[in-house]
């Protein structure tokens, strides 16, 4: 039965990470030496972006993950099948109507056994899901997690947790850039569970995390934000260590990054969004080179896009689940599509490398599409400033302002 459950597992893992490589532009990962081997380890990550988070880092590493999962989604008995057979449990909270100490008991025992056998248990221990990158307040049931193994009857000796960080080029944006940091391990060993234990691997724990991801302070996050991303291009990497000890260095000018804020959100009411860089010559002679490429790109992958893009639309309320569901439903729906257009293309031609090629134009097409369409947003927006000069004013003084803060940060 183990035999059968590894083999569903790790099937569906590469599927995935193909997937995932694919969706983004690049994967970087850092720190992998710094997981443990054959020792029980908790992944303890910054949760900025819904499931996509956990599939980055599940795929990202090859141990044998538990994960924790709210509850809420296991309420379909269908997802809860599916779910079960990956491993995910689902972990109570306040808001769903049950004391999430009692109901979480039987989980957290499923954790113990899972780390006494030498696997990898994944949770988020900020108890939230949010695109904002600051630091947060972690939840203790991390510390329990831990502290609760090592005192586990027949548990671990001792278990690693290590903080995982997870840094977005782009949030929702499909051929974008991600960059996974795994730290250094906190080696928790047996020690008296008690709320002073608890407060202390918290904290230690949310120093340790904060280090691995863009944590900027949340009293100033606006403005820090916008210093540093409002003209964040898709295709960079986001290096934490960077960002993080730039930031530090603003911690006395609060003032000024509030400023630069303000100047934003006076850009915004005039039209202008960001992330945005006014478009090139060049990039628009690109952009009017890839347009045959975009409309085949639309034509031919429109059964799949157009549901999507419907479903993302009227449904979905946060954004931080449009990555994930953009992701999942194009991974199972690219594939039956382009399986089809294979298959089309092999009856035509009665050869399978003329059927490979099919499908690969298919993937070109729909990366064109996309290239096109970030290009034209952002030409619409430069059209906007060329054409009214207090607006255009605005956005140079301001780009001045920003460009003279990042002068001397890096």
């Amino acid at each position: 039965m183990i035999v059968i459950k590894y083999l569903w597992y790790y099937s569906f893992w590469l599927i995935v990470r193909i997937g995932l490589r694919l969706y983004y532009s690049k994967v970087k990962v850092t720190g992998l030496e710094n997981i443990p081997k054959n020792t029980p380890i908790i992944f303890g990550s910054n949760h900025e972006n819904a499931f996509i988070d956990a599939l980055l880092i599940t795929t990202s590493n090859t141990r044998f993950d538990h994960y924790l999962v709210r509850a809420g989604v296991f309420n379909n008995p269908i997802a809860k099948a599916f779910f079960n057979s990956l491993n995910l449990m689902p972990v109570y909270r306040a808001q769903d109507g049950v004391n999430p100490l009692e109901a979480n008991k039987q989980i957290f025992r499923a954790c113990f056994e899972a780390l006494a056998k030498k696997y990898a248990v994944m949770l988020f221990p900020e108890g939230e899901h949010n695109m904002r990158r600051h630091k947060r307040i972690l939840k203790k049931g991390i510390s329990r997690i831990a502290l609760g193994a090592v005192n586990f009857e027949g548990g671990a000796q001792e278990v690693s947790v290590v903080p995982v960080g997870v840094n977005y080029s782009d949030h929702m944006g499909f051929r974008s850039t991600v960059h996974i940091v795994f730290g250094e391990p906190i080696v928790v060993k047996k020690q008296e569970e008690n709320a002073e234990n608890y407060n202390k691997l918290t904290a230690q724990f949310t120093e340790a995390l904060s280090q691995v991801h863009v944590s900027l302070d949340r009293n100033a996050y606006d403005g820090l934000d916008t210093i540093f991303f409002h003209d964040q291009k898709s295709h960079e990497l986001i290096n934490p260590d960077i960002i993080n000890a730039a930031a530090g260095k603003l911690s006395d000018r609060t003032e000024e990054v509030n400023e630069i804020a303000e100047q934003k959100k006076k850009l915004e009411e005039k039209g202008l969004s960001f992330p945005f860089r006014p478009i090139s010559s060049s990039e628009l002679a690109v952009m009017v080179l890839l347009s045959p490429l975009a409309l085949i790109g639309l034509m031919v992958n429109l059964p799949v896009l157009l549901p999507v893009y419907l479903f993302i639309k009227t449904r979905v309320k946060e954004a931080e689940f449009v990555a994930s569901l953009k992701f999942g439903f194009s991974l199972l729906g690219f594939c039956i599509w382009w399986w089809h257009l294979g298959n089309w293309a092999y009856d035509y031609s009665s050869q399978w490398p003329v059927a490979a090629i099919s499908v690969g134009l298919c993937f070109i097409c729909l990366v064109s599409l996309n290239g096109f369409v970030r290009k034209w947003k952002r030409y619409q927006l430069t059209r906007l400033l060329s054409s009214d000069e207090k607006v255009k004013a605005m956005y140079r003084d301001f780009v001045d302002r920003v460009d003279e803060i990042r002068k001397n940060l890096f």
